[in-house]
């Protein structure tokens, strides 16, 4: 994957974590700024989500801990084999969000 793919990929996954969270009725402000995605949950805490250009990964942080991605078979996918989705859900369900994503 080249750099112009890479970043599509992260515009692609960060539109579609909002228009998840939007349709679940998730209590979630989303914010971009520059390489980081951050959502802010009603209790006020965050989970932020960022690009990390030179690596070409998508890394998350949240109370879980922090998780590093590459884009691997079409998914983001962990050096343990984490799926991105599936780490993003159980972060909001560990702050009371029981969503489905992915």
């Amino acid at each position: 994957m080249n750099i112009v793919e890479f970043h599509q990929k992260i515009e692609q996954i960060w539109d579609e974590i909002e228009e998840q969270l939007e349709a679940q009725d998730c209590d979630a402000d989303c914010e971009r700024q520059g390489s980081v995605f951050t959502i802010t949950l009603g209790d006020r805490s965050q989970i932020v989500i960022n690009k990390q250009e030179p690596l070409l990964e998508l890394w998350l942080a949240s109370h879980n801990g922090g998780f590093h991605f590459a884009y691997k078979n079409g998914r983001w996918v962990s050096n343990d084999g984490l799926d991105f989705w599936q780490a993003l859900t159980e972060a909001l369900a560990k702050h009371g969000e029981q969503v489905q994503l992915g």
